[in-house]
């Protein structure tokens, strides 16, 4: 099974949140793991403001471990459907999360998530909260 990391969730692994690192280790030799280029851009923005050399390296080294899937031409276009859906409905999410959800769902993976109020929004989208 592919799990996709949203963005608080690297950021409870990076920062050593037990609760959620001993889910990854518990489940690390049996999946495969994977973040989104949306998710990297957001963890990176977030350690340029904090101009923390150790949250880099430690990045650095998750990136290494943890392949960054590209956004693709299907994935844009499937955001789009989901802007368009969640917009006829009044329930409009950010459009990062859009993204995120978007290649979650076309790399046919679980997102693992803090955020299940506005990613649980996103129709086919299999979601795990790890935080709870």
């Amino acid at each position: 099974m592919l799990y996709m990391f949203d963005t608080n969730i690297v950021s409870y692994l990076l920062e050593k949140k037990s609760y959620v690192v001993e889910r990854f280790d518990s489940l690390f030799f049996q999946n495969d793991f994977a973040i989104s280029d949306i998710v990297r851009y957001e963890i990176q923005r977030g350690i340029f403001y904090r101009q923390s050399k150790k949250l880099q390296d430690d990045f650095d080294v998750f990136c290494k471990y943890i392949p960054v899937i590209p956004i693709s031409s299907a994935d844009f276009l499937l955001a789009a459907r989901i802007y368009s859906n969640l917009r006829h409905k009044g329930q409009i999410i950010e459009d990062a999360d859009i993204f995120i959800g978007a290649v979650a769902i076309t790399n046919n993976a679980v997102l693992v998530t803090n955020n299940e109020e506005h990613l649980g929004r996103i129709e086919g989208l299999k979601i795990e909260n790890w935080a709870k």
